[in-house]
């Protein structure tokens, strides 16, 4: 039985990794948008609240069936300035009916590029690896997606995006004790590729920021680019990407919430450097169908030569920006930390470097519970069925 449910949930995975609904939308505070997604002006929250606009919705994908519910919470953006955010939680039957939550999970979304790709917009994607080990899951959207569509996409700003799951989480729980639930403090933390990092972003804030708020028993982290300059030079030294559109969404992001001013055209070459805006920054496409856009998965026809090579003026004043998402160093891990480090040696999107590095840091910081699994597990995508199989091992020795 237990072999038939893994087999479910790996095709249930190959396909929320590959494939994503036809809709197409901009979102502005909320709602869909057609154009124009510069022109909101954001009211600042009231910290002190919690949540508000609890909503429930239908959501049914085999085995995934659960009670979901889209909330909105106060948290900080990428600048640390407050903003409302949107988030999902998702409990199963038995929680509704007992009141009771004795494991919570925080799950931290993969690379997404098109709007109704967000866990509030999203039905039945990788929550249900935890939903079936009878885990109540908290996703937050993080900025750029849901409420807050209508910004930039704060894409791999591990802090950031790990404080949008954090508080999704801390609200989520508040409101459950309100509505009469009895919590435990039994929580994992758990994302890949992107939220491989915004997973273990959440390890170092909750161990600083949120020490004594919150605790995770253990945390599976998958193929993250946990240091963005290595990141970075390892696919100038690949040239070819699975996905080519991973690099110039990092470099857009930060030229975008660094306000760098950095002309594309000088960045990029054509037909990305005149239709960023049009391709990735209105969120109207997901990755792989901005890969035939592009044209080709070898970056010296996407990248102009400056931006090519590592040791260009160019390239070290983006890299100064990339370390202040290196997750690789500037703090010291709990020597208790318990997290699963997982990466193909064979993936052709996120460098396995990163993997071995971030396990390097654990240990020689005292982590000695950090463990690493790194072996030829395929491809990015193929690897990610991998990375959950090996965790859903790991949640049923957590549940007995």
């Amino acid at each position: 039985m237990k072999h038939c449910v893994f087999t479910v949930l790996l095709l249930a995975i190959s396909y929320q990794l590959t494939v994503v609904s036809a809709q197409t939308y901009v979102w502005k505070n909320g709602y869909p948008l057609v154009e124009d997604p510069d022109s909101i002006t954001f009211v600042e929250p009231d910290m002190r609240a919690q949540v508000v606009k609890m909503e429930k919705r239908t959501r049914s994908l085999p085995p995934f069936s659960c009670n979901s519910y889209i909330f909105h919470y106060p948290t900080k953006d990428y600048s640390g300035k407050p903003i409302w955010m949107s988030a999902e939680l998702a409990l199963t039957d038995e929680q509704v009916e007992t009141k009771h939550i004795g494991r919570m999970a925080m799950f931290n979304h993969y690379t997404i590029s098109r709007s109704d790709e967000c866990p509030s917009a999203t039905i039945g994607d990788l929550q249900g690896v935890a939903i079936t080990y009878g885990y109540a899951v908290v996703s937050a959207d993080h900025e750029g997606f849901g409420l807050t569509g209508d910004r930039n996409q704060a894409y791999c700003y591990g802090e950031a995006n790990a404080r949008a799951s954090i508080d999704a989480l801390l609200a989520a729980r508040d409101w459950l004790a309100a509505q009469g639930y009895t919590l435990s403090d039994t929580i994992i933390n758990y994302g890949y590729s992107q939220g491989g990092q915004t997973t273990v972003a959440a390890i170092k804030l909750s161990q600083t920021e949120y020490k004594g708020r919150v605790h995770f028993l253990k945390s599976f982290a998958g193929a993250g680019p946990y240091d963005l300059a290595l990141t970075y030079k390892m696919f100038l030294k690949w040239e070819k990407i699975a996905q080519p559109i991973v690099l110039p969404m990092n470099v857009i992001t930060t030229n975008e919430l660094e306000f760098l001013n950095l002309d594309y055209k000088d960045i990029f070459q054509e037909p990305l450097a005149s239709n960023v805006r049009s391709w990735i920054i209105s969120k109207r496409f997901s990755t792989s169908e901005l890969t035939p856009f592009i044209g080709h998965d070898s970056l010296k026809y996407v990248i102009q030569p400056a931006y090519m090579d590592s040791t260009s003026t160019e390239v070290q004043h983006l890299l100064q920006y990339a370390q202040k998402n290196n997750l690789t160093q500037g703090w010291t891990p709990d020597a208790d930390t318990e997290v699963m480090l997982f990466h193909s040696l064979k993936d052709d999107i996120v460098p396995p470097e990163n993997t071995a590095k971030m396990h390097q840091f654990f240990i020689e910081n005292g982590a000695s519970k950090a463990t690493l699994t790194m072996d030829n597990y395929g491809g990015h995508i193929t690897a990610g069925q991998t990375f959950y199989l090996y965790m859903m091992q790991e949640l049923t020795n957590l549940n007995k």
